[in-house]
Protein backbone atom coordinates (compact mmCIF):
# COMPACT_ATOMS: atom_id res chain seq x y z
CA UNK A 1 0.00 0.00 0.00
CA UNK A 2 0.94 3.48 -0.52
CA UNK A 3 2.60 5.89 2.41
CA UNK A 4 0.36 7.71 3.96
CA UNK A 5 2.28 10.48 5.80
CA UNK A 6 1.73 12.80 2.93
CA UNK A 7 -1.73 13.17 4.35
CA UNK A 8 -0.90 11.91 8.26
CA UNK A 9 1.84 13.96 8.79
CA UNK A 10 -0.46 17.44 8.67
CA UNK A 11 -2.90 15.83 11.41
CA UNK A 12 -1.62 15.96 14.70
CA UNK A 13 -2.59 19.32 15.66
CA UNK A 14 -5.59 18.89 14.61
CA UNK A 15 -5.79 15.34 16.88
CA UNK A 16 -4.79 18.04 19.99
CA UNK A 17 -7.93 20.37 18.94
CA UNK A 18 -10.19 16.75 19.16
CA UNK A 19 -8.51 15.40 22.66
CA UNK A 20 -8.84 19.05 23.83
CA UNK A 21 -12.26 19.50 23.86
CA UNK A 22 -13.27 16.82 25.67
CA UNK A 23 -16.49 15.62 23.93
CA UNK A 24 -18.81 12.83 24.71
CA UNK A 25 -19.53 11.99 21.67
CA UNK A 26 -17.13 11.41 18.32
CA UNK A 27 -17.37 10.16 14.98
CA UNK A 28 -15.55 10.79 11.58
CA UNK A 29 -17.88 11.48 8.43
CA UNK A 30 -16.65 10.94 5.21
CA UNK A 31 -18.38 10.79 2.52
CA UNK A 32 -18.68 11.15 -1.49
CA UNK A 33 -15.44 9.30 -1.91
CA UNK A 34 -15.92 8.40 -5.96
CA UNK A 35 -13.20 6.30 -5.73
CA UNK A 36 -11.54 5.71 -8.95
CA UNK A 37 -13.56 8.80 -10.82
CA UNK A 38 -10.57 10.82 -11.21
CA UNK A 39 -8.45 7.94 -12.59
CA UNK A 40 -11.24 7.17 -15.06
CA UNK A 41 -11.35 10.65 -16.05
CA UNK A 42 -7.78 10.30 -17.11
CA UNK A 43 -8.72 8.03 -19.64
CA UNK A 44 -10.76 10.44 -22.19
CA UNK A 45 -9.35 13.93 -20.72
CA UNK A 46 -6.45 14.16 -22.69
CA UNK A 47 -5.07 17.53 -20.24
CA UNK A 48 -4.89 14.92 -17.55
CA UNK A 49 -2.06 13.00 -16.45
CA UNK A 50 -2.12 9.33 -15.79
CA UNK A 51 -1.49 9.95 -12.33
CA UNK A 52 -3.94 12.91 -11.92
CA UNK A 53 -6.02 10.93 -9.70
CA UNK A 54 -6.00 10.00 -5.90
CA UNK A 55 -7.13 6.58 -4.01
CA UNK A 56 -9.70 6.64 -1.69
CA UNK A 57 -8.19 4.06 -0.12
CA UNK A 58 -5.13 5.86 0.81
CA UNK A 59 -7.65 8.59 2.64
CA UNK A 60 -9.72 5.84 4.46
CA UNK A 61 -6.63 4.46 6.22
CA UNK A 62 -5.29 8.03 6.96
CA UNK A 63 -8.57 7.79 9.61
CA UNK A 64 -7.02 4.96 11.17
CA UNK A 65 -4.16 7.64 12.16
CA UNK A 66 -6.68 9.53 13.80
CA UNK A 67 -8.45 6.73 15.55
CA UNK A 68 -5.17 5.74 17.45
CA UNK A 69 -4.52 9.07 18.72
CA UNK A 70 -8.64 10.02 19.44
CA UNK A 71 -9.50 7.38 22.34
CA UNK A 72 -13.14 9.22 22.26
CA UNK A 73 -13.92 8.44 18.89
CA UNK A 74 -16.78 5.67 18.79
CA UNK A 75 -17.47 5.08 14.78
CA UNK A 76 -16.79 6.30 11.28
CA UNK A 77 -20.20 6.76 8.93
CA UNK A 78 -19.89 6.97 5.15
CA UNK A 79 -22.09 9.16 3.37
CA UNK A 80 -22.37 7.15 -0.15
CA UNK A 81 -21.65 7.64 -3.41
CA UNK A 82 -18.47 5.25 -2.71
CA UNK A 83 -17.04 3.88 -6.10
CA UNK A 84 -16.86 4.87 -10.05
CA UNK A 85 -20.33 3.87 -11.75
CA UNK A 86 -18.93 5.91 -14.82
CA UNK A 87 -16.84 3.34 -15.94
CA UNK A 88 -17.92 1.46 -18.65
CA UNK A 89 -16.84 -2.34 -16.80
CA UNK A 90 -19.47 -3.67 -14.20
CA UNK A 91 -16.43 -5.69 -12.58
CA UNK A 92 -14.69 -2.33 -12.45
CA UNK A 93 -17.38 -0.71 -10.96
CA UNK A 94 -17.90 -3.29 -8.50
CA UNK A 95 -14.16 -3.62 -7.75
CA UNK A 96 -14.05 0.56 -7.07
CA UNK A 97 -17.15 -0.32 -4.42
CA UNK A 98 -15.10 -3.08 -2.87
CA UNK A 99 -11.92 -1.35 -2.79
CA UNK A 100 -13.52 1.55 -0.74
CA UNK A 101 -15.62 -1.21 1.96
CA UNK A 102 -12.28 -3.19 2.04
CA UNK A 103 -10.76 -0.02 3.52
CA UNK A 104 -13.25 0.93 5.49
CA UNK A 105 -13.64 -3.04 7.30
CA UNK A 106 -10.05 -2.53 7.82
CA UNK A 107 -10.18 0.04 10.88
CA UNK A 108 -10.58 -0.97 13.84
CA UNK A 109 -14.26 1.20 14.58
CA UNK A 110 -17.77 -0.10 13.28
CA UNK A 111 -18.68 1.75 9.73
CA UNK A 112 -21.88 2.60 9.37
CA UNK A 113 -22.78 3.75 5.78
CA UNK A 114 -25.52 5.67 3.72
CA UNK A 115 -26.49 4.47 0.31
CA UNK A 116 -25.43 6.98 -1.95
CA UNK A 117 -27.43 7.55 -5.56
CA UNK A 118 -24.23 6.31 -7.51
CA UNK A 119 -23.80 3.46 -5.53
CA UNK A 120 -26.22 1.20 -7.73
CA UNK A 121 -24.27 1.79 -10.71
CA UNK A 122 -27.74 2.64 -13.02
CA UNK A 123 -26.88 6.28 -13.69
CA UNK A 124 -24.20 6.64 -16.37
CA UNK A 125 -24.54 3.52 -18.07
CA UNK A 126 -28.98 4.73 -18.39
CA UNK A 127 -28.18 7.89 -19.74
CA UNK A 128 -25.56 6.41 -21.91
CA UNK A 129 -28.53 3.77 -23.27
CA UNK A 130 -26.19 0.93 -22.33
CA UNK A 131 -27.50 -2.13 -20.33
CA UNK A 132 -28.41 -1.00 -17.37
CA UNK A 133 -29.36 -5.10 -15.95
CA UNK A 134 -25.72 -5.95 -16.01
CA UNK A 135 -24.04 -2.55 -14.16
CA UNK A 136 -27.27 -2.55 -11.98
CA UNK A 137 -26.09 -3.26 -8.72
CA UNK A 138 -29.69 -4.39 -6.40
CA UNK A 139 -30.63 -4.25 -3.00
CA UNK A 140 -29.31 -7.45 -1.55
CA UNK A 141 -26.12 -7.15 -3.17
CA UNK A 142 -25.44 -3.33 -1.59
CA UNK A 143 -26.47 -5.32 1.79
CA UNK A 144 -23.71 -7.60 1.38
CA UNK A 145 -21.51 -4.73 0.81
CA UNK A 146 -22.09 -2.01 3.13
CA UNK A 147 -24.13 -3.00 5.46
CA UNK A 148 -21.66 -5.38 7.66
CA UNK A 149 -22.68 -3.26 11.25
CA UNK A 150 -26.75 -3.09 10.30
CA UNK A 151 -28.30 -5.44 12.29
CA UNK A 152 -31.62 -5.54 10.18
CA UNK A 153 -31.88 -7.08 6.52
CA UNK A 154 -32.69 -3.45 5.36
CA UNK A 155 -30.33 -0.89 3.45
CA UNK A 156 -31.94 1.96 6.62
CA UNK A 157 -31.42 0.93 9.83
CA UNK A 158 -30.29 2.93 13.49
CA UNK A 159 -27.78 2.69 16.37
CA UNK A 160 -27.68 3.26 19.89
CA UNK A 161 -25.05 5.20 21.75
CA UNK A 162 -26.34 4.27 25.35
CA UNK A 163 -23.98 6.29 27.35
CA UNK A 164 -23.89 8.95 24.88
CA UNK A 165 -27.64 9.06 25.37
CA UNK A 166 -27.82 9.19 21.38
CA UNK A 167 -29.57 7.48 18.46
CA UNK A 168 -27.93 7.34 14.97
CA UNK A 169 -30.17 7.01 12.25
CA UNK A 170 -29.31 6.19 8.94
CA UNK A 171 -31.95 6.78 6.08
CA UNK A 172 -30.89 5.54 2.42
CA UNK A 173 -32.24 8.45 0.17
CA UNK A 174 -31.84 5.86 -3.16
CA UNK A 175 -34.72 3.10 -1.29
CA UNK A 176 -36.33 3.03 -4.95
CA UNK A 177 -37.87 0.27 -6.41
CA UNK A 178 -36.16 -2.18 -9.04
CA UNK A 179 -38.09 -3.32 -11.57
CA UNK A 180 -37.60 -3.95 -15.83
CA UNK A 181 -39.40 -1.77 -18.28
CA UNK A 182 -41.02 -2.58 -21.71
CA UNK A 183 -37.26 -2.72 -23.01
CA UNK A 184 -35.81 -5.19 -20.71
CA UNK A 185 -34.23 -2.64 -18.88
CA UNK A 186 -34.31 -0.94 -15.04
CA UNK A 187 -36.87 2.05 -15.37
CA UNK A 188 -35.31 4.63 -12.82
CA UNK A 189 -31.55 4.97 -12.61
CA UNK A 190 -30.85 8.53 -10.77
CA UNK A 191 -34.64 8.90 -8.52
CA UNK A 192 -33.62 9.97 -5.01
CA UNK A 193 -36.49 8.26 -3.04
CA UNK A 194 -37.43 7.06 0.50
CA UNK A 195 -40.00 4.38 -0.06
CA UNK A 196 -43.13 4.27 1.91
CA UNK A 197 -41.86 1.37 3.80
CA UNK A 198 -38.69 3.12 5.55
CA UNK A 199 -40.95 6.51 5.81
CA UNK A 200 -43.36 3.96 8.17
CA UNK A 201 -40.49 2.60 9.73
CA UNK A 202 -39.39 6.03 10.61
CA UNK A 203 -42.05 7.72 11.72
CA UNK A 204 -43.21 4.54 13.88
CA UNK A 205 -39.92 3.28 15.19
CA UNK A 206 -36.94 5.20 14.49
CA UNK A 207 -37.96 8.44 15.97
CA UNK A 208 -39.72 7.16 18.99
CA UNK A 209 -37.07 7.17 21.43
CA UNK A 210 -35.84 9.44 24.54
CA UNK A 211 -32.53 9.98 23.20
CA UNK A 212 -31.11 12.59 21.29
CA UNK A 213 -31.41 11.67 17.66
CA UNK A 214 -28.89 12.48 14.45
CA UNK A 215 -30.36 11.70 11.07
CA UNK A 216 -27.42 10.73 7.97
CA UNK A 217 -28.69 10.53 4.93
CA UNK A 218 -26.40 10.88 1.33
CA UNK A 219 -28.90 13.34 -0.15
CA UNK A 220 -30.10 15.96 1.77
CA UNK A 221 -33.90 15.68 3.01
CA UNK A 222 -35.26 19.04 2.45
CA UNK A 223 -33.03 21.65 -0.37
CA UNK A 224 -33.81 24.78 1.01
CA UNK A 225 -30.77 26.72 1.25
CA UNK A 226 -28.69 24.12 0.61
CA UNK A 227 -25.67 25.15 -2.42
CA UNK A 228 -24.41 22.22 -4.10
CA UNK A 229 -23.33 20.21 -7.25
CA UNK A 230 -26.60 21.52 -8.88
CA UNK A 231 -26.86 23.65 -11.97
CA UNK A 232 -23.71 25.81 -11.14
CA UNK A 233 -23.60 28.82 -10.20
CA UNK A 234 -27.26 28.79 -9.22
CA UNK A 235 -26.75 25.52 -7.63
CA UNK A 236 -28.94 26.12 -5.08
CA UNK A 237 -32.75 24.17 -5.83
CA UNK A 238 -36.26 25.36 -6.01
CA UNK A 239 -37.49 22.45 -5.31
CA UNK A 240 -37.59 18.73 -3.09
CA UNK A 241 -36.57 16.16 -5.90
CA UNK A 242 -36.16 13.88 -2.95
CA UNK A 243 -39.72 11.37 -3.18
CA UNK A 244 -41.29 11.28 0.20
CA UNK A 245 -38.56 14.04 1.15
CA UNK A 246 -40.97 16.42 2.47
CA UNK A 247 -43.00 13.68 4.44
CA UNK A 248 -40.16 12.26 6.20
CA UNK A 249 -38.93 16.26 6.88
CA UNK A 250 -41.97 16.73 7.91
CA UNK A 251 -41.44 14.13 10.67
CA UNK A 252 -38.42 14.93 11.60
CA UNK A 253 -39.22 18.09 12.38
CA UNK A 254 -41.95 16.98 14.67
CA UNK A 255 -39.60 14.86 16.11
CA UNK A 256 -38.48 17.33 19.21
CA UNK A 257 -35.65 14.64 20.02
CA UNK A 258 -34.21 14.88 16.46
CA UNK A 259 -30.90 17.87 16.76
CA UNK A 260 -29.22 17.17 13.61
CA UNK A 261 -29.33 16.33 9.50
CA UNK A 262 -25.62 15.48 8.42
CA UNK A 263 -25.68 14.54 4.35
CA UNK A 264 -23.29 14.55 1.80
CA UNK A 265 -24.48 14.44 -2.08
CA UNK A 266 -24.10 18.23 -2.87
CA UNK A 267 -19.61 18.50 -2.75
CA UNK A 268 -19.79 21.50 -0.51
CA UNK A 269 -19.72 22.53 3.12
CA UNK A 270 -23.23 23.75 4.59
CA UNK A 271 -23.98 24.68 7.67
CA UNK A 272 -27.59 26.51 8.18
CA UNK A 273 -30.61 26.30 10.18
CA UNK A 274 -34.56 25.67 9.69
CA UNK A 275 -35.99 26.75 12.69
CA UNK A 276 -33.94 24.99 15.28
CA UNK A 277 -32.92 21.90 13.51
CA UNK A 278 -29.49 21.96 12.57
CA UNK A 279 -28.91 21.09 8.91
CA UNK A 280 -24.96 20.11 7.56
CA UNK A 281 -23.76 18.84 4.75
CA UNK A 282 -19.65 18.11 4.08
CA UNK A 283 -16.91 18.63 0.98
CA UNK A 284 -16.43 15.68 -1.14
CA UNK A 285 -13.49 13.55 0.47
CA UNK A 286 -13.54 12.70 -4.15
CA UNK A 287 -10.30 15.71 -5.50
CA UNK A 288 -13.05 17.76 -6.61
CA UNK A 289 -13.23 21.74 -7.09
CA UNK A 290 -16.19 22.29 -8.76
CA UNK A 291 -17.25 25.72 -8.15
CA UNK A 292 -14.81 29.16 -7.37
CA UNK A 293 -16.21 28.79 -3.74
CA UNK A 294 -14.73 24.83 -2.72
CA UNK A 295 -11.51 24.38 -1.41
CA UNK A 296 -8.67 24.01 -3.57
CA UNK A 297 -7.99 20.07 -4.21
CA UNK A 298 -3.98 18.70 -5.59
CA UNK A 299 -3.57 15.24 -5.98
CA UNK A 300 -0.99 14.05 -3.92
CA UNK A 301 -1.21 16.35 -1.43
CA UNK A 302 -3.30 17.02 2.29
CA UNK A 303 -6.16 18.87 0.04
CA UNK A 304 -6.75 15.94 -2.21
CA UNK A 305 -9.10 14.47 0.74
CA UNK A 306 -11.56 15.83 3.06
CA UNK A 307 -13.29 14.60 5.63
CA UNK A 308 -14.70 15.73 8.87
CA UNK A 309 -14.74 14.28 12.86
CA UNK A 310 -17.66 15.53 15.06
CA UNK A 311 -16.89 16.49 18.45
CA UNK A 312 -20.43 17.09 20.07
CA UNK A 313 -20.31 18.07 24.27
CA UNK A 314 -23.33 20.19 25.85
CA UNK A 315 -25.12 22.26 22.51
CA UNK A 316 -22.28 22.63 20.53
CA UNK A 317 -21.01 20.68 17.49
CA UNK A 318 -16.99 21.15 16.59
CA UNK A 319 -16.30 19.91 13.27
CA UNK A 320 -13.12 19.65 12.54
CA UNK A 321 -11.59 18.96 9.04
CA UNK A 322 -9.39 16.95 7.58
CA UNK A 323 -7.67 17.43 4.13
CA UNK A 324 -9.49 20.74 2.11
CA UNK A 325 -11.44 23.00 3.57
CA UNK A 326 -11.73 24.14 7.23
CA UNK A 327 -13.06 23.77 10.62
CA UNK A 328 -16.73 24.56 11.33
CA UNK A 329 -18.78 24.54 14.41
CA UNK A 330 -22.79 24.32 14.97
CA UNK A 331 -25.21 24.84 17.91
CA UNK A 332 -27.50 22.20 18.78
CA UNK A 333 -30.91 24.57 19.39
CA UNK A 334 -33.28 21.45 20.80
Amino acid sequence: MQKINYLTDHYDAKIQKINAYQAPLNFVFITDQHNRLNQYITTWDKTKRSTDYELASNAIASIQYIIDRCPGISCVISGGDIGCDYNPDPNKIRASHQEVMDALYRLTLPVHCCVGNHDDGLGPVTDNGGDNTKAVILPDEMHKLCMKYNPTKENYYYTDFEKENYRFIFLNTSDKPYFLNEQGQYAFSWRLEISDKQAKWLENEALKTDKKIIVFSHSPLHNAGIYGTENPPQAIKPYDDLLNGPRVYYAVKQCKNVVALIAGHVHYDNLLYDDDVLSITSQCSMASQWDPSCPKREFGTYSETAFDVFSIKDNVVYITRFGAGEDRIGCLMR
